[in-house]
């Protein structure tokens, strides 16, 4: 019998096939050469976990409806190549109509002619990220608003052609918008949020990053109108002092992420009042605001105890004394950023790890008084960290690195660029404690030579990442066997 389709081979000659060919042969497997259930079978067998859109002829001519709903049904990450036009996103419309989800952040060249193909070809979308869609104007949000009216969650950030009109659009087209990013949209203005704050009722996530037209009495409005709020990030929002915090302690109790980084006229009394009114908070970013003391960070420790993720890099006037009052008050805490807050020391790093058993994330980038002492008590009381960041902390030399490579053999990521009393006995120990390695910066370790580059090559299966700049003792034939990992640098 003559064999007219692939989908008549027996598996296992169909299998072997498989394994000579890529993605690239998908367009070749039209309807009239294979049956669905064997095409379906072909891609999952290429065990694809993320794909690429490309602006080429395979994907202005190849892909058709049966592979979109491929990718769609198997869950696969889609990533967008910022030279994409509206010509894919309408493949894309036109034959995914119950899309639910959809993420093109960047692309440079859709414009409001695509967004309208979307909302009319996907009208059950749920979640939508056009973030840095530059050349999206408000007539793109206006259609949004018309036509997707299941909308939940929409990210704009970065797209300054979009003004309060797009915001008046969205709030009376989305009433079922949870999640809204316009953060550097920076053409909205107090309005703008006026509008959304009377129309988003079930709103629980904003991002105004950098959105510098709102005021104060923009951030009052909000609050007024979404009382369920649950996320904010008004990060470097320079224009809120102590009085709007009040405002935002008093009027959002539901309130479980904050960002308020940058926000440099914010005291000690802002912080203080804050924790007596967001005691259902369990993330809050304060980098940058240089007026914070202990004073603050005890409030925080105090009157926030459900506190997981806490960020404080860059407050100088914070000491050990700031440290140890988390260390006695967060037992939840599993993130932890103080990088550039030079007056911590050894002190502090030893109560925190006592204080705090359950730490998964550490940044003490350029906490230059912290020695090998705070690395070996880090290694004793956190064996659930995950990433470290230990960049300039120049007095940490191997015994550290041995006992952090004993200790914690979960780390997945490790940054000890500019530690430069470590050498290859470091890194032969990391080699040694840490499998699971899969990114680690070594830059600027001036004593590692090729050997260490040899050891971590062949010893850390995992690793995807590696950056070895300005470590003058690595030669050429050190950099070639360190390209064997991806994203060498």
């Amino acid at each position: 019998m003559t064999t007219k389709s692939f989908a008549d081979l027996p598996d296992m000659v169909f299998c072997n096939i498989l394994e000579y060919l890529d993605w690239s042969d998908v367009g070749r497997f039209d309807n009239s050469l294979l049956s669905h259930n064997a095409r379906n079978s072909y891609l999952d067998a290429l065990k694809i976990r993320q794909m690429k859109v490309e602006n080429n002829r395979f994907w202005n001519k190849a892909v058709d409806k049966g592979i979109l709903n491929w990718l769609i049904s198997r869950n696969i990450r889609v990533i967008w190549n910022k030279a994409v036009s509206n010509t894919q996103l309408m493949i894309i419309a036109n034959g995914l109509h119950q899309l639910q989800s959809l993420d093109i952040n960047p692309c440079d060249y859709i414009t409001d002619e695509g967004i309208k193909a979307l909302t009319i070809g996907c009208p059950h979308l749920q979640s939508l990220n056009i973030g840095r869609c530059r050349n999206v104007t408000d007539e793109g949000i206006k259609a949004l608003a018309n036509g997707l009216h299941k909308l939940r969650s929409l990210d704009i950030s970065c797209c300054d052609k979009i003004t309060n009109e797009g915001m008046i659009a969205l709030a009376n087209g989305c009433p079922q918008l949870q999640s809204v990013n316009i953060s550097r949209c920076n053409n909205i203005t107090d309005e703008g949020i006026k509008a959304l704050a009377s129309g988003l009722h079930q709103w629980q996530s904003l991002d105004l990053a950098g959105c510098y037209k709102i005021t104060e009495e923009g951030i009052t409005t909000l609050v007024k109108g979404c009382p369920h709020l649950q996320s904010l990030n008004i990060y470097g929002y320079v224009k809120i002092t102590d009085a709007g915090i009040k405002v935002l302690a008093n009027g959002l109790p539901h309130l479980q992420s904050l960002n308020i980084g940058g926000c440099r006229k914010i005291t000690d009394a802002g912080i203080k009042v804050l924790a007596t009114g967001l005691h259902q908070l369990q993330s809050v970013n304060i980098t940058g605001c240089g007026k914070i003391t202990d004073e603050g960070v005890k409030a925080l420790a105090t009157g926030c105890p459900h506190l997981q993720s806490v960020n404080i890099s860059y407050c100088g006037h914070i000491t050990e004394g700031g440290i140890i009052a988390v260390a006695s008050g967060l037992h939840q805490l599993q993130s932890l950023d103080i990088s550039c807050c030079n007056n911590i020391a050894e002190e502090g790093i030893i109560a925190l790890v006592k204080g705090c058993p359950h730490l998964q994330s550490l940044n003490i980038y350029d906490c230059r008084k912290i020695t090998d002492e705070g690395i070996m008590a880090m290694a004793a009381g956190c064996p659930l960290l995950h990433s470290l960041n230990i960049t300039g902390c120049n007095k940490i030399t191997d015994e550290g690195i041995t006992a952090l490579a004993t200790g914690c053999p979960l780390l997945h990521s490790l940054n000890i660029s500019f530690c430069v009393k470590i050498t290859e006995e470091g890194v032969k120990a990391l080699v040694k404690g840490c499998p699971h390695l899969q990114s680690l910066n070594i830059g600027g370790c001036r004593k590692i030579t090729d050997e260490g580059i040899k050891a971590l090559a062949t010893g850390l299966h995992q690793l995807q990442s590696l950056n070895i700049s300005c470590c003058d003792k690595i030669t050429d034939a050190g950099r070639e066997i360190a390209t064997r990992v991806n994203g060498t640098k």
